[in-house]
């Protein structure tokens, strides 16, 4: 119903076609295929309500529905029920850890540490009228803050930042040093994100993996390998932009203004930056100190949700006069998004391992012919690269759940380094580089056509793509397989 020209609903004919078409596969699968065995009719239950779900976050371009039908339509099959498939998956270790992450993380923002910490770090006087020791310290910054926040929240500061330098300098719109410096710094800090074990991505791709009965990473040697891979990818973006794409930089060497001093740090704003690294401590001490360290050992008990969650009570309990309250904790800063994805992950995960399913032995039977003949670097190279493709065209996280039950089936069938397969494959599947869809973080840089317009970060995108598959391949795989 229209009243004017003004719409009641942004409702399309194609979104309502493919939402019909995620829930008919959801509902109509077990009715179209037969099952073989070990297959059950369980499981072909299972798998249609989960390429249902799929179709929903690729196609239709939603995560919240899809991921709560997909929940409910498990709910009621034989496998569980609603009640139960909902304290399967928002009931889940990592999804609360997500939740209280968040919230840890709305205190540190509505503090405004982050944007401080950028700006500390590029107004500095020996990077002034040295344009690629500003291009680091900026590169520096983005990875302080993702390693801090959100990547949304976290791009959010950087792309004005990095504008507002440009500006200083008197360069204009589109010249290639800020759209470098833009791209390098989405790519660089986009490539770090996946350095905690408990962000999102790494939550998707591990829990799937240790629900599905696999050892616990050993977190303190990944983090290794992806520092590592990193500190490479930054020098590749580095020598790309210095030596062949060779913005002109005149304008920033030619000028010794420094930007404005940031303001001191108020007592409230140490307190909570003290609090974020005390907090942070905590949480990967167990990583790094052996259990048999009684801290250590109470701490791995607690585990990281818990541990973040009293550190927001415990923050609340001490009524700051600034800051937020409870209340706008919950209301502003939460990834739902992620939350919904991840908890229907992880009651998908969990009808997968169940034998009664039948799942798992008939992906067994069915990948021996793929497995024959060909290494697991073969199959590294064949899935991830697959993934890196996939993760451009739709959610990263939506990806990593597609992607993840299948090179797990096959990792485990060849007996492979199943911990290295799964680094390799959350480096490609967070390489979001090429187009707006990719991820939050690429929507924003896209978007900013002013600064970074026309075909410069497609090409960009597929560029740091290609140096993600070339470490992949060349670095992450054969170093995780000695640490991991």
């Amino acid at each position: 119903m229209q009243t004017g020209n003004t719409r009641l609903t942004n409702l399309t004919a194609g979104y309502i076609v493919n939402s019909i078409i995620s829930i008919g596969i959801m509902i109509g699968f077990k009715y179209v295929i037969v099952p073989t065995e070990p297959l059950t009719p369980l499981g072909v239950e299972i798998i249609g309500i989960f390429l249902g779900i799929v179709y929903g976050w690729l196609i239709v371009g939603d995560i919240f529905w899809p991921s709560i039908f997909g929940m409910i339509f498990m709910g009621l099959s034989d496998w569980s029920t609603v009640a139960g498939v909902f304290k399967t998956g928002f009931g889940h270790n990592n999804v609360m850890l997500i939740l209280f992450f968040c919230l840890f993380t709305n205190i540190i923002n509505a503090a405004g540490i982050t944007e401080y910490i950028a700006r500390w770090i590029v107004s500095r006087k020996f990077a002034q009228g040295k344009p690629y020791v500003i291009t680091i310290m900026i590169w520096i910054a983005g990875v302080v803050l993702y390693f801090m926040v959100t990547a949304a929240a976290a791009i959010l500061v950087l792309v004005p930042l990095i504008i507002e330098i440009s500006k200083l300098y008197g360069l204009k719109p589109g010249n290639m040093w800020t759209c470098m410096v833009i791209f390098g710094a989405f790519a660089i800090s986009g490539t770090s994100y996946i350095l905690l074990p408990y962000k999102s991505l790494p939550l998707v791709v591990f829990s799937s993996y240790e629900a599905l009965g696999g050892e616990p990473i050993n977190y303190a040697m990944y983090m290794l390998v992806i520092a590592v891979t990193t500190i490479l990818f930054a020098l590749m973006v580095f020598l790309t932009m210095k030596y062949i794409v060779k913005p002109d930089v005149s304008a920033i060497e030619s000028q010794k203004s420094e930007m404005k001093e940031v303001k001191k740090l108020t007592r409230y704003q140490k307190a909570v930056l003290l609090y974020f690294c005390v907090v942070i401590t905590l949480v990967i001490i167990p990583n790094f100190v052996p259990k048999s360290v009684l801290f250590s050992a109470f701490l791995k008990e607690v585990g990281t949700p818990g541990i973040l969650a009293a550190a927001v009570l415990f923050w609340y309990a001490l009524r700051f006069k600034e800051g937020k309250n409870m209340m706008q904790l919950f209301s502003h800063g939460i990834n739902w998004g992620v939350i919904f994805v991840l908890a229907s992950a992880m009651t998908v995960a969990a009808a997968v391992s169940d034998e009664t399913t039948g799942i798992q032995a008939w992906l067994g039977v069915i990948i021996q012919p793929i497995v024959e003949g060909k290494s697991p670097f073969m199959l590294t190279v064949i899935l991830c690269t697959f993934a890196l493709f996939l993760t451009n065209v739709g959610n990263n996280q939506s990806v990593a759940a597609i992607i993840t039950p299948i090179l797990l089936s096959i990792g485990m069938a060849s007996g492979a380094n199943v911990p290295v397969l799964l680094t390799c494959l959350l480096l490609c599947c967070n390489a979001g580089y090429c187009t707006p869809p990719a991820s939050s973080t690429a929507a924003v840089v896209f978007g900013t056509t002013d600064w970074v317009p026309g075909k410069k970060p497609y090409i960009l995108g597929v560029v740091f793509s290609l140096y993600t598959l070339i470490l992949c391949f060349a670095l992450v795989y054969p170093l995780s397989s000695i640490l991991l």
